[in-house]
């Protein structure tokens, strides 16, 4: 599964510039997260918490990606109008515009006990905040989920095939 990052509705302070900047994907247990910004483009992801659930847990993977050193504490910082509370918390070590997730890095983390359905209904969450965008400015952003539809949306699909089908079926007998 993957997605992208998008601003919190309710974080205030929150804005999309960053939102083509950062994506993520979930293959088993393993969440990486990506700077997708061109080479040459200054962001860098220099925070991420995660908002667990009882029996949730998230430690940094043995494989960081080259250039990439996180350690816990620090994390998003991300604003209290989220509602969150973060259960864990990353941050480059020491220097973040070089230990952070620069443009065409990226960085997995190990999940326990998350499963996709944690991650579609919100029970397991994460933000990232984004730094050295236009301006020298920085957001915090979300992860957002793919849609799923709803059973009524593919109801509505299969309706709409049966009537298409059965006005063609009419006029093909038709003289």
């Amino acid at each position: 599964m993957t997605g992208s990052v998008v601003p919190g509705a309710s974080a205030a302070g929150c804005t999309t510039e960053g939102t083509s900047l950062a994506s993520w994907d979930l293959t088993g247990s393993v969440l990486t997260i990506r700077n997708t910004a061109g080479l040459g483009i200054g962001s860098v992801i220099t925070g991420i918490s995660f908002d667990a659930i009882a029996g949730q847990t998230v430690s940094l993977s043995a494989l960081q990606g080259p250039g990439v050193l996180y350690t816990t504490g620090g994390g998003a910082n991300l604003p209290a109008s989220l509602g969150w509370s973060v259960d864990f918390d990353f941050s480059p070590d020491k220097h973040p515009t070089s230990n952070g997730i620069n443009a065409g890095e990226s960085l997995a983390f190990d999940l326990s006990g998350v499963s996709l359905t944690d991650v579609r209904s919100g029970a397991f969450k994460f933000g990232v905040h984004i730094q050295a965008l236009t301006g020298d400015r920085s957001e915090k952003l979300i992860n957002m989920t793919p849609a799923v539809p709803e059973p009524e949306s593919y109801a509505m699909v299969l309706a709409g095939v049966v009537i298409v089908g059965g006005v063609l079926r009419r006029r093909q007998l038709q003289p």
